[in-house]
């Protein structure tokens, strides 16, 4: 009875949701013109009190103007010959090719000693997640390891941790009841398949 009272208050709520809007529902947008458009002096003076009152409630139809300045230009060559000659920004490559470096590539950082690297582990091994390479006593099993797993946030992390701990050898955390040597929900595919590609 509470699953057929659920669905039916959900089914009314649905109901009475707006649609999200589709393409026709969009406001249009203003048009772009080339030129600015301003009223003209004498416009406003001739304007009656009629006129005026009327003008408070309604909206002024706009034109946005194509000299907006937000918008870059540097694509414009026409735009950027105004600002710029030709010399001038060559003195500016110029310069900016003085200023070039190039620096020397060196050597990469190495490692820490007690790191563990997850991808190296994971292209040292050709078993597949689930095949039992090591033995492990666990007697209540997935209980253990789901609440144990919870404790880390990515299956990379879980894995880093089962290997600082003796992994896969031993596994003191219970990340590994089956013995494929993965912990949690950690697969080595990620990492084989960026070498296969």
């Amino acid at each position: 009875m509470r699953l057929v009272l659920s669905v039916l208050a959900l089914a009314l709520l649905a109901a009475c949701a707006d649609a999200p809007p589709d393409d026709g529902q969009i406001e249009p947008r203003l048009p772009i013109s080339d030129e600015v458009v301003t009223p003209a002096p004498e416009a406003e003076d001739e304007a009656t009190p009629a006129q005026t009152a009327g003008d408070e409630t309604s909206t002024p139809d706009y034109v946005v103007t194509g000299n907006n300045p937000v918008i870059s230009d540097t694509q414009d060559f026409a735009a950027v010959t105004e600002r710029i000659s030709i010399e001038e920004d060559k003195k500016i490559l110029a310069a900016q090719r003085e200023e070039f470096r190039v620096i020397a590539p060196t050597a990469l950082p190495g490692r820490g000693g007690n790191t563990v690297n997850v991808a190296e582990f994971a292209l040292k091994t050709s078993n597949k997640v689930g095949e039992k390479l090591y033995s492990r006593f666990n007697p209540i099993g997935g209980a253990l390891t789901r609440t144990a797993c919870k404790r880390y946030r990515l299956p990379d992390d879980a894995q880093e941790a089962f290997l600082k701990a003796g992994g896969p050898e031993r596994d003191p955390k219970n990340l590994d009841p089956d013995g494929d040597g993965f912990a949690c929900d950690w697969s080595p595919e990620t990492y084989r398949k960026l070498v296969r590609n």
